[in-house]
């Protein structure tokens, strides 16, 4: 009996012993990878954002380049085949010209706002 009884604290003990050891390892884990960020965010040579320029301007060609006008003309012609056909919904109208506004100006929209809070 006292051997089980022993046995049993001795495992309840290691267990509560490994929960605490995970929990530790999660904070230490987070402290590190603060650490990692505030060293990767103070060094100059790393925190270039020329890189990220570049995928940026990308993104931005994608989203007001060639397929994504024709995407929006089409999207237009589906709301004028609509109308003619009675069928048009001017929620979603209204939805797809707001849309359509929004990714293409969205750059003299950016520009406007910065120009507006530098003065």
């Amino acid at each position: 009996m006292k051997f089980a009884n022993l046995y049993i604290k001795t495992k309840a003990a290691l267990a509560a012993d490994s929960a605490a050891k995970k929990q530790v390892n999660r904070k230490a884990m987070g402290a590190m990878f603060a650490v990692a960020l505030l060293a990767f965010a103070m060094t100059p040579e790393l925190a270039i954002a020329a890189p990220w320029d570049s995928a940026a301007q990308k993104v931005l060609d994608i989203f007001t380049g060639g397929l994504t006008r024709t995407l929006a003309i089409i999207a237009v012609i589906a709301c004028g085949i609509a109308a003619m056909a009675g069928k048009l919904s001017w929620d979603w109208a209204i939805k797809i010209v707001l849309g359509i506004v929004l990714i293409f100006g969205s750059a003299a929209i950016v520009d406007y706002v910065i120009s507006a809070s530098a003065a």
